[in-house]
């Protein structure tokens, strides 16, 4: 950002405010930034794959006798397998780090509370993995279209205080 002010470049705050979003999230969630391990790159594909698989044009309410043919949800279906595989795989990987570690109350993070009450409370490792899938996309993206509305508003309005 400081080379493109700079420059007097235009900058796109969508990107860079999600970018913040998701280091606050994942900071939250692992401890330490995605960006330290290279995995900020994979989280967006993963985040932007789940939003066109969840909000993308579905033939089937609008052509209901495409139903039968059942081909437009096998792609998609292939498509959520896929999806689901890449998010499984990272998770794991983050709970295999995490688990059996010994930390303090002062360093634990997310991932290390969902283990401690995991006896506890009965929660599978399937359960545990929904959790941390559900808290980085809904931390993500809601933080970051707050913010990017909250950056809109004031460049539309700039000289109006609050109210």
């Amino acid at each position: 950002m400081r080379d493109a002010a700079a420059a007097s470049a235009a900058v796109d705050l969508s990107e860079v405010l999600s970018n913040y979003s998701n280091d606050i999230v994942c900071q939250a969630e692992l401890g330490r930034l995605p960006r330290e391990e290279g995995r900020n790159k994979l989280f967006r594909e993963l985040f932007k794959t789940n939003s066109k698989l969840l909000s993308g044009f579905n033939l089937d309410d609008f052509f209901p006798s495409l139903a039968r043919l059942d081909m437009v949800s096998r792609v998609l279906c292939a498509k959520a397998v896929k999806q689901r595989k890449r998010w499984d795989k990272l998770l794991d990987d983050l709970i295999d780090k995490r688990a059996g570690k010994a930390v303090t109350e002062e360093e634990a993070d997310f991932i290390d509370v969902l283990l401690s009450v995991q006896d506890e409370y009965n929660l599978p490792r399937d359960n545990i993995k929904a959790i941390l899938m559900d808290m980085f996309e809904a931390g993500t993206d809601t933080t970051y279209i707050s913010l990017d509305y909250a950056m809109a508003e004031l460049v539309r309005s700039p000289m109006q205080g609050p109210s």
